[in-house]
């Protein structure tokens, strides 16, 4: 994987997102989105494929059938990745899905050790995304942890997605509260990087993502 950052979309209204992909086109993996497919529906993911790869995220949660069915959907519109909570305990081999295309959410990076210990018991993050990740790497072909987890799952046959990464440019405080670098984060073991905030904060995106390249390069 030559480029390394997802970008996510998700708030951003379509005729923006246009511009954007524009912009950026060539300069990340793809990117992440779910605003978009509830405005415009599934057949937006083709119009976005004209300028990168697609993670559909709404990190399905349901019964098995339920989530059988979304993800028919979100594969047969040509999603490159999609999401479901690795806690939904979801097995597609036993619905009759490959788990090529699918990403099994851990712990969210937005999650502090308080929050989480109000409620999971006797285990802490590290540990609960252990074990979530070792069962999502005989299931999914991707898993999205944070950053900090990464060292412990190293050696795992799955593609680590990280979010929650802060470029060492990037000086502001916001709601993510188990961060990494970019070069952090790859020389732990991530293959792809959602970085959204730092970047479509920017005055000029492009720029802020030829950046944060640059630290990825480092890393490489």
């Amino acid at each position: 994987m030559n480029n390394k950052i997802i970008l996510p979309l998700d708030n951003v209204p379509w005729e923006e997102a246009g511009k954007i992909m524009q912009q950026t086109s060539g300069l990340v993996w793809g990117y992440k989105i779910r605003r978009s497919i509830l405005e415009r529906g599934l057949g937006v993911i083709e119009e976005i494929k004209a300028f990168g790869n697609v993670m559909l995220d709404f990190k399905l949660y349901d019964i098995p059938s339920a989530m059988t069915e979304s993800l028919r959907m979100h594969i047969d519109a040509g999603v490159d990745i999609t999401t479901v909570h690795c806690t939904s305990g979801y097995d597609p081999a036993a619905e009759g899905l490959s788990g090529e295309n699918i990403a099994g959410v851990t712990v969210l990076t937005s999650m502090s050790e308080n929050d989480f210990s109000r409620y999971y018991r006797g285990k802490d993050i590290p540990g609960m995304v252990e074990d979530m990740a070792r069962v999502a790497a005989t299931r999914y072909s991707y898993l999205v942890c944070s950053p900090r987890e990464l060292e412990r799952i190293r050696s795992l046959e799955i593609k680590k997605i990280c979010p929650g990464i802060r470029p060492r440019w990037y000086l502001q405080e916001d709601d993510q509260t188990r961060t990494a670098t970019p070069a952090g984060a790859i020389k732990s073991g991530a293959e792809l990087l959602v970085i959204g905030r730092p970047i479509l904060r920017s005055d000029d995106v492009a720029a802020a993502v030829r950046k944060t390249n640059a630290e990825i390069r480092e890393a490489v």
